[in-house]
Protein backbone atom coordinates (compact mmCIF):
# COMPACT_ATOMS: atom_id res chain seq x y z
CA UNK A 1 0.00 0.00 0.00
CA UNK A 2 0.99 3.61 -0.52
CA UNK A 3 0.42 5.31 2.85
CA UNK A 4 0.49 8.97 3.85
CA UNK A 5 1.14 9.18 7.61
CA UNK A 6 0.12 12.58 9.01
CA UNK A 7 1.19 13.58 12.52
CA UNK A 8 1.20 16.85 14.52
CA UNK A 9 4.75 16.07 15.69
CA UNK A 10 7.53 13.74 14.44
CA UNK A 11 7.17 10.18 15.78
CA UNK A 12 10.10 9.11 17.97
CA UNK A 13 10.98 6.77 20.83
CA UNK A 14 9.23 9.28 23.10
CA UNK A 15 6.15 9.51 20.86
CA UNK A 16 5.99 5.78 20.59
CA UNK A 17 2.66 5.01 18.92
CA UNK A 18 3.40 6.61 15.56
CA UNK A 19 7.01 5.46 15.72
CA UNK A 20 6.01 1.84 16.36
CA UNK A 21 3.50 1.82 13.52
CA UNK A 22 5.95 3.41 11.08
CA UNK A 23 8.71 0.88 11.78
CA UNK A 24 6.35 -2.00 11.03
CA UNK A 25 4.63 -0.36 8.04
CA UNK A 26 7.99 0.33 6.42
CA UNK A 27 8.69 -3.40 6.12
CA UNK A 28 6.00 -4.02 3.48
CA UNK A 29 4.58 -0.66 2.42
CA UNK A 30 5.59 2.67 0.90
CA UNK A 31 5.19 5.33 3.57
CA UNK A 32 5.40 9.12 3.33
CA UNK A 33 5.35 11.11 6.57
CA UNK A 34 3.83 14.60 6.77
CA UNK A 35 4.53 16.26 10.11
CA UNK A 36 4.59 19.59 11.90
CA UNK A 37 7.74 20.83 13.64
CA UNK A 38 8.19 23.65 16.12
CA UNK A 39 11.49 22.95 17.91
CA UNK A 40 15.09 21.89 17.34
CA UNK A 41 14.36 18.54 18.99
CA UNK A 42 11.52 17.88 16.54
CA UNK A 43 13.74 18.77 13.59
CA UNK A 44 16.27 16.30 14.98
CA UNK A 45 13.54 13.65 15.21
CA UNK A 46 12.73 14.29 11.54
CA UNK A 47 16.34 13.58 10.60
CA UNK A 48 16.21 10.30 12.52
CA UNK A 49 13.20 9.26 10.44
CA UNK A 50 14.91 10.28 7.20
CA UNK A 51 17.99 8.30 8.16
CA UNK A 52 15.73 5.29 8.60
CA UNK A 53 14.67 5.66 4.96
CA UNK A 54 11.36 7.52 5.32
CA UNK A 55 10.34 10.32 3.01
CA UNK A 56 9.42 13.08 5.46
CA UNK A 57 7.79 16.42 4.64
CA UNK A 58 8.25 18.67 7.67
CA UNK A 59 6.17 21.84 7.99
CA UNK A 60 7.88 24.28 10.34
CA UNK A 61 5.87 26.78 12.35
CA UNK A 62 6.77 28.66 15.51
CA UNK A 63 5.09 27.94 18.81
CA UNK A 64 4.35 31.66 19.06
CA UNK A 65 2.12 31.55 15.98
CA UNK A 66 0.36 28.47 17.32
CA UNK A 67 -0.16 30.13 20.72
CA UNK A 68 -1.64 33.21 19.00
CA UNK A 69 -4.18 30.97 17.25
CA UNK A 70 -5.17 29.51 20.63
CA UNK A 71 -5.51 32.99 22.07
CA UNK A 72 -7.84 34.07 19.29
CA UNK A 73 -9.95 30.94 19.89
CA UNK A 74 -10.60 31.78 23.56
CA UNK A 75 -13.92 33.43 22.73
CA UNK A 76 -14.99 30.87 20.13
CA UNK A 77 -16.35 27.32 20.43
CA UNK A 78 -13.15 25.77 19.02
CA UNK A 79 -11.02 23.68 21.41
CA UNK A 80 -7.82 25.56 22.21
CA UNK A 81 -5.54 22.70 21.24
CA UNK A 82 -7.36 22.36 17.92
CA UNK A 83 -6.81 26.07 17.26
CA UNK A 84 -3.19 25.67 18.38
CA UNK A 85 -2.53 22.93 15.83
CA UNK A 86 -4.73 24.10 12.94
CA UNK A 87 -2.16 25.36 10.44
CA UNK A 88 -2.79 26.73 6.95
CA UNK A 89 0.77 25.76 6.02
CA UNK A 90 0.11 22.18 7.11
CA UNK A 91 -3.16 22.05 5.18
CA UNK A 92 -1.47 23.45 2.06
CA UNK A 93 1.30 20.85 2.30
CA UNK A 94 -1.41 18.17 2.36
CA UNK A 95 -3.07 19.72 -0.73
CA UNK A 96 0.25 19.71 -2.58
CA UNK A 97 1.02 16.09 -1.69
CA UNK A 98 -2.41 14.83 -2.73
CA UNK A 99 -2.16 16.75 -6.01
CA UNK A 100 1.15 15.04 -6.80
CA UNK A 101 0.44 11.51 -5.55
CA UNK A 102 -2.41 9.07 -5.12
CA UNK A 103 -2.38 7.40 -1.70
CA UNK A 104 -4.19 4.19 -0.85
CA UNK A 105 -4.83 5.49 2.65
CA UNK A 106 -4.17 8.62 4.72
CA UNK A 107 -3.44 7.96 8.40
CA UNK A 108 -3.97 11.02 10.63
CA UNK A 109 -2.81 10.85 14.24
CA UNK A 110 -4.33 12.64 17.25
CA UNK A 111 -6.83 15.45 17.68
CA UNK A 112 -4.10 17.93 16.81
CA UNK A 113 -3.37 16.11 13.58
CA UNK A 114 -6.95 16.09 12.34
CA UNK A 115 -7.29 19.81 13.15
CA UNK A 116 -5.67 20.76 9.81
CA UNK A 117 -7.13 17.85 7.82
CA UNK A 118 -10.91 18.15 8.18
CA UNK A 119 -11.45 19.24 4.57
CA UNK A 120 -9.95 15.95 3.35
CA UNK A 121 -12.43 13.76 5.23
CA UNK A 122 -14.59 13.14 2.14
CA UNK A 123 -11.91 13.39 -0.57
CA UNK A 124 -9.29 10.99 0.80
CA UNK A 125 -9.40 7.42 2.24
CA UNK A 126 -8.75 8.76 5.71
CA UNK A 127 -8.20 6.83 8.95
CA UNK A 128 -8.14 8.94 12.11
CA UNK A 129 -6.05 7.50 14.95
CA UNK A 130 -7.57 9.59 17.72
CA UNK A 131 -5.34 7.67 20.20
CA UNK A 132 -7.39 8.83 23.22
CA UNK A 133 -10.76 10.44 23.78
CA UNK A 134 -9.56 13.93 24.70
CA UNK A 135 -12.91 15.10 26.06
CA UNK A 136 -12.80 12.17 28.51
CA UNK A 137 -9.36 13.39 29.59
CA UNK A 138 -10.77 16.92 30.04
CA UNK A 139 -13.60 15.51 32.14
CA UNK A 140 -11.17 13.85 34.54
CA UNK A 141 -8.72 16.77 34.55
CA UNK A 142 -11.28 19.40 35.55
CA UNK A 143 -11.80 17.49 38.81
CA UNK A 144 -8.38 16.03 39.61
CA UNK A 145 -5.87 18.24 37.75
CA UNK A 146 -2.71 19.01 39.76
CA UNK A 147 -3.24 22.81 39.78
CA UNK A 148 -6.05 25.38 39.60
CA UNK A 149 -4.77 26.55 36.21
CA UNK A 150 -4.91 23.02 34.75
CA UNK A 151 -8.41 22.46 36.14
CA UNK A 152 -9.65 25.80 34.79
CA UNK A 153 -8.36 25.08 31.29
CA UNK A 154 -9.98 21.63 31.39
CA UNK A 155 -13.32 23.19 32.36
CA UNK A 156 -13.01 25.64 29.48
CA UNK A 157 -12.11 22.88 27.01
CA UNK A 158 -14.56 20.16 28.03
CA UNK A 159 -17.74 21.18 26.22
CA UNK A 160 -15.86 22.46 23.17
CA UNK A 161 -13.93 19.23 22.84
CA UNK A 162 -17.03 17.09 23.32
CA UNK A 163 -18.80 18.87 20.45
CA UNK A 164 -15.70 18.75 18.26
CA UNK A 165 -15.02 15.03 18.75
CA UNK A 166 -18.70 14.18 18.28
CA UNK A 167 -18.80 16.14 15.01
CA UNK A 168 -15.67 14.40 13.74
CA UNK A 169 -17.16 11.04 14.60
CA UNK A 170 -20.29 11.84 12.59
CA UNK A 171 -18.16 12.63 9.51
CA UNK A 172 -15.40 10.03 9.64
CA UNK A 173 -15.77 6.38 8.63
CA UNK A 174 -12.68 4.91 10.28
CA UNK A 175 -11.54 5.88 13.79
CA UNK A 176 -8.96 4.15 15.99
CA UNK A 177 -8.38 4.49 19.76
CA UNK A 178 -6.12 2.69 22.23
CA UNK A 179 -8.64 1.30 24.71
CA UNK A 180 -12.22 0.10 25.01
CA UNK A 181 -12.94 2.83 27.57
CA UNK A 182 -11.95 5.50 25.03
CA UNK A 183 -13.96 3.78 22.32
CA UNK A 184 -17.08 3.74 24.47
CA UNK A 185 -16.53 7.39 25.42
CA UNK A 186 -16.38 8.33 21.74
CA UNK A 187 -19.57 6.41 20.96
CA UNK A 188 -21.35 8.02 23.93
CA UNK A 189 -20.36 11.47 22.65
CA UNK A 190 -21.96 10.75 19.29
CA UNK A 191 -25.14 9.39 20.88
CA UNK A 192 -25.38 12.37 23.23
CA UNK A 193 -25.13 14.76 20.31
CA UNK A 194 -27.83 12.76 18.52
CA UNK A 195 -29.99 13.11 21.64
CA UNK A 196 -30.40 9.38 22.29
CA UNK A 197 -27.96 7.83 24.75
CA UNK A 198 -29.62 4.42 24.45
CA UNK A 199 -29.64 4.29 20.66
CA UNK A 200 -27.74 1.32 19.19
CA UNK A 201 -26.00 2.07 15.90
CA UNK A 202 -24.15 -0.86 14.36
CA UNK A 203 -22.38 1.38 11.85
CA UNK A 204 -21.13 3.59 14.69
CA UNK A 205 -20.01 0.58 16.72
CA UNK A 206 -17.98 -0.72 13.79
CA UNK A 207 -16.38 2.55 12.76
CA UNK A 208 -14.43 2.92 16.04
CA UNK A 209 -11.74 0.25 16.48
CA UNK A 210 -9.50 -0.46 19.46
CA UNK A 211 -5.80 -0.86 18.66
CA UNK A 212 -3.60 -0.90 21.78
CA UNK A 213 -0.07 0.41 21.85
CA UNK A 214 2.78 -1.96 21.23
CA UNK A 215 6.27 -2.17 22.70
CA UNK A 216 9.61 -2.35 20.92
CA UNK A 217 10.52 -5.72 22.40
CA UNK A 218 14.08 -5.65 21.10
CA UNK A 219 14.75 -2.30 22.74
CA UNK A 220 12.82 -2.91 25.96
CA UNK A 221 14.21 -6.24 27.10
CA UNK A 222 15.39 -7.43 30.54
CA UNK A 223 19.00 -6.30 31.01
CA UNK A 224 21.55 -7.89 33.35
CA UNK A 225 21.52 -5.10 35.94
CA UNK A 226 21.47 -5.45 39.72
CA UNK A 227 18.28 -4.30 41.38
CA UNK A 228 18.44 -1.28 43.69
CA UNK A 229 17.03 -2.65 46.92
CA UNK A 230 13.80 -0.89 47.99
CA UNK A 231 13.88 1.46 45.00
CA UNK A 232 10.57 2.52 43.42
CA UNK A 233 10.40 4.18 40.01
CA UNK A 234 7.88 6.32 38.15
CA UNK A 235 8.51 7.29 34.53
CA UNK A 236 6.77 9.57 32.06
CA UNK A 237 6.85 12.96 30.39
CA UNK A 238 6.68 15.21 33.42
CA UNK A 239 5.22 18.20 31.60
CA UNK A 240 2.01 16.15 31.21
CA UNK A 241 -0.43 17.20 33.93
CA UNK A 242 -1.74 13.66 34.61
CA UNK A 243 1.81 12.50 35.37
CA UNK A 244 2.35 15.48 37.68
CA UNK A 245 -0.85 14.62 39.56
CA UNK A 246 0.26 10.99 39.85
CA UNK A 247 3.72 11.86 41.22
CA UNK A 248 2.35 14.30 43.79
CA UNK A 249 -0.15 11.65 44.93
CA UNK A 250 2.65 9.07 45.08
CA UNK A 251 4.88 11.31 47.17
CA UNK A 252 2.24 12.74 49.47
CA UNK A 253 -0.08 9.76 50.02
CA UNK A 254 1.74 6.50 49.21
CA UNK A 255 5.41 6.95 50.09
CA UNK A 256 4.76 7.95 53.74
CA UNK A 257 2.96 4.61 54.23
CA UNK A 258 5.90 2.75 52.70
CA UNK A 259 8.51 4.71 54.70
CA UNK A 260 6.75 3.72 57.94
CA UNK A 261 7.60 0.09 57.16
CA UNK A 262 10.82 0.54 55.15
CA UNK A 263 12.51 3.88 55.99
CA UNK A 264 15.33 3.24 53.52
CA UNK A 265 12.97 3.02 50.51
CA UNK A 266 13.76 5.47 47.70
CA UNK A 267 11.77 6.95 44.83
CA UNK A 268 13.15 7.78 41.38
CA UNK A 269 11.11 10.06 39.10
CA UNK A 270 12.28 9.75 35.49
CA UNK A 271 11.02 12.05 32.75
CA UNK A 272 11.78 15.22 30.90
CA UNK A 273 10.52 18.71 31.71
CA UNK A 274 9.52 18.25 35.36
CA UNK A 275 7.73 21.40 36.62
CA UNK A 276 8.92 23.21 39.72
CA UNK A 277 6.49 21.31 41.95
CA UNK A 278 8.21 18.05 40.96
CA UNK A 279 11.76 19.44 40.98
CA UNK A 280 11.28 20.55 44.60
CA UNK A 281 10.68 16.93 45.61
CA UNK A 282 14.36 16.31 44.88
CA UNK A 283 15.22 18.21 48.05
CA UNK A 284 14.18 15.10 49.94
CA UNK A 285 17.31 12.87 50.05
CA UNK A 286 15.11 9.82 49.46
CA UNK A 287 13.86 11.23 46.13
CA UNK A 288 15.73 11.47 42.81
CA UNK A 289 14.26 13.66 40.05
CA UNK A 290 16.28 12.94 36.92
CA UNK A 291 14.73 15.25 34.34
CA UNK A 292 15.57 14.23 30.77
CA UNK A 293 17.66 11.07 30.41
CA UNK A 294 19.05 9.66 27.17
CA UNK A 295 18.03 6.13 28.15
CA UNK A 296 15.36 5.48 30.77
CA UNK A 297 15.66 1.68 30.63
CA UNK A 298 18.35 1.28 33.34
CA UNK A 299 16.32 3.35 35.81
CA UNK A 300 13.28 1.13 35.32
CA UNK A 301 15.16 -2.16 35.16
CA UNK A 302 17.17 -1.49 38.36
CA UNK A 303 14.07 -0.57 40.38
CA UNK A 304 12.36 -3.19 42.50
CA UNK A 305 8.89 -1.87 41.65
CA UNK A 306 7.29 0.46 39.10
CA UNK A 307 4.33 2.36 40.55
CA UNK A 308 1.77 4.05 38.28
CA UNK A 309 -0.83 5.54 40.65
CA UNK A 310 -2.59 7.55 37.94
CA UNK A 311 -5.14 9.78 39.62
CA UNK A 312 -6.79 10.06 36.19
CA UNK A 313 -5.87 8.75 32.77
CA UNK A 314 -7.12 7.77 29.34
CA UNK A 315 -5.84 5.28 26.80
CA UNK A 316 -2.96 2.94 27.58
CA UNK A 317 -0.05 3.80 29.86
CA UNK A 318 3.12 3.13 27.87
CA UNK A 319 5.15 3.32 31.06
CA UNK A 320 3.36 0.20 32.32
CA UNK A 321 4.01 -1.81 29.16
CA UNK A 322 7.67 -0.75 29.02
CA UNK A 323 8.26 -1.69 32.66
CA UNK A 324 6.65 -5.09 32.11
CA UNK A 325 8.76 -5.62 28.98
CA UNK A 326 11.88 -4.84 31.02
CA UNK A 327 10.84 -7.38 33.66
CA UNK A 328 10.17 -4.85 36.42
CA UNK A 329 7.08 -5.74 38.49
CA UNK A 330 4.38 -3.11 38.25
CA UNK A 331 1.57 -1.90 40.50
CA UNK A 332 -1.10 -0.13 38.46
CA UNK A 333 -4.09 2.05 39.28
CA UNK A 334 -7.33 0.16 38.67
CA UNK A 335 -8.64 2.55 36.00
CA UNK A 336 -5.35 2.39 34.07
CA UNK A 337 -5.40 -1.41 34.22
CA UNK A 338 -8.82 -1.46 32.52
CA UNK A 339 -7.11 -0.77 29.19
CA UNK A 340 -5.05 -3.97 29.50
CA UNK A 341 -5.91 -7.65 29.30
CA UNK A 342 -3.23 -8.51 31.86
CA UNK A 343 -4.00 -10.93 34.68
CA UNK A 344 -3.88 -9.31 38.16
CA UNK A 345 -1.66 -11.21 40.56
CA UNK A 346 0.30 -12.83 37.76
CA UNK A 347 1.22 -10.21 35.16
CA UNK A 348 0.86 -7.14 37.41
CA UNK A 349 -0.76 -5.94 40.62
CA UNK A 350 -3.69 -3.54 40.90
CA UNK A 351 -4.42 -0.98 43.60
CA UNK A 352 -7.47 1.19 44.27
CA UNK A 353 -6.11 3.68 46.82
CA UNK A 354 -2.95 4.79 48.64
CA UNK A 355 -3.03 2.12 51.39
CA UNK A 356 -3.44 -0.62 48.77
CA UNK A 357 -0.59 0.80 46.65
CA UNK A 358 1.65 0.77 49.71
CA UNK A 359 0.53 -2.74 50.69
CA UNK A 360 1.15 -4.18 47.21
CA UNK A 361 4.55 -2.48 46.99
CA UNK A 362 5.66 -3.82 50.37
CA UNK A 363 4.39 -7.25 49.37
CA UNK A 364 6.57 -7.23 46.25
CA UNK A 365 9.63 -6.06 48.19
CA UNK A 366 9.26 -8.88 50.69
CA UNK A 367 8.09 -11.76 48.48
CA UNK A 368 10.89 -12.84 46.13
CA UNK A 369 8.75 -15.53 44.48
CA UNK A 370 5.95 -13.09 43.65
CA UNK A 371 8.52 -10.60 42.38
CA UNK A 372 10.01 -13.22 40.06
CA UNK A 373 6.57 -14.34 38.82
CA UNK A 374 5.48 -10.82 37.89
CA UNK A 375 8.83 -10.15 36.24
CA UNK A 376 8.58 -13.25 34.06
CA UNK A 377 4.84 -13.20 33.31
CA UNK A 378 4.70 -9.46 32.74
CA UNK A 379 7.27 -9.78 29.99
CA UNK A 380 5.39 -12.70 28.45
CA UNK A 381 2.11 -10.75 28.49
CA UNK A 382 3.64 -7.86 26.55
CA UNK A 383 5.20 -10.25 24.03
CA UNK A 384 1.83 -11.88 23.40
CA UNK A 385 -0.52 -8.87 23.50
CA UNK A 386 1.52 -5.77 22.63
CA UNK A 387 3.73 -6.89 19.80
CA UNK A 388 3.94 -4.07 17.23
CA UNK A 389 3.79 -6.52 14.33
CA UNK A 390 0.49 -7.95 15.56
CA UNK A 391 -1.04 -4.53 16.30
CA UNK A 392 0.07 -3.16 12.92
CA UNK A 393 -1.52 -6.10 11.11
CA UNK A 394 -4.81 -5.04 12.67
CA UNK A 395 -4.19 -1.46 11.56
CA UNK A 396 -3.66 -2.71 7.98
CA UNK A 397 -7.11 -4.32 8.16
CA UNK A 398 -8.58 -0.89 8.95
CA UNK A 399 -6.56 0.65 6.11
CA UNK A 400 -7.89 -1.91 3.64
CA UNK A 401 -11.50 -1.27 4.66
CA UNK A 402 -10.95 2.47 4.21
CA UNK A 403 -9.29 2.03 0.81
CA UNK A 404 -12.00 -0.30 -0.51
CA UNK A 405 -14.85 1.92 0.68
CA UNK A 406 -13.20 4.98 -0.87
CA UNK A 407 -12.82 3.22 -4.24
CA UNK A 408 -16.43 2.04 -4.17
CA UNK A 409 -17.73 5.51 -3.34
CA UNK A 410 -15.58 7.10 -6.04
CA UNK A 411 -16.88 4.61 -8.60
CA UNK A 412 -20.46 5.32 -7.53
CA UNK A 413 -19.88 9.07 -7.86
CA UNK A 414 -18.44 8.63 -11.36
CA UNK A 415 -21.42 6.47 -12.32
CA UNK A 416 -23.86 9.07 -11.00
CA UNK A 417 -22.09 11.80 -12.97
CA UNK A 418 -22.24 9.76 -16.17
CA UNK A 419 -25.94 9.01 -15.68
CA UNK A 420 -26.64 12.67 -15.09
CA UNK A 421 -24.72 13.66 -18.23
CA UNK A 422 -26.49 11.11 -20.43
CA UNK A 423 -29.89 12.10 -19.07
CA UNK A 424 -29.20 15.71 -20.06
CA UNK A 425 -28.17 14.64 -23.55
Amino acid sequence: MRILFVTPYPPSRVRVRGYGFLKELQRKHEVTVLTQCSSEQELSDVEVLRNRGFQVIAVQESKRHAALRSGRALFSNIPLQVAYACSELFTQAMHDLCAQHVFDVVHVEHLRGIASMEQFVHTQPLVWDAVDCISLLCKHTRVAGPSLKVRMVARLELERTQHYEARLLSQLRHVVVTSERDRQAMIDLHRKQAGDLNHSDDALDHKVSVLPNGVDLDYFHPMPLDRRRFNIVFSGKMSYHANVAAVLYLYQQIMPLIWRQIPEATLTIVGREPPKAIQLLGRDPRIEVTGYVHDLRPYIRRAEVMLTPMVYSVGIQNKVLEAMALGTPTVVAAQAAEALEARPGRDLLIAEDAPEFAQQTLRLMRDAELHATLSRCGRRYVEEQHNWEMVTDRLIDVYQRAAVLHRVENAANVSDCLKSRYSIL
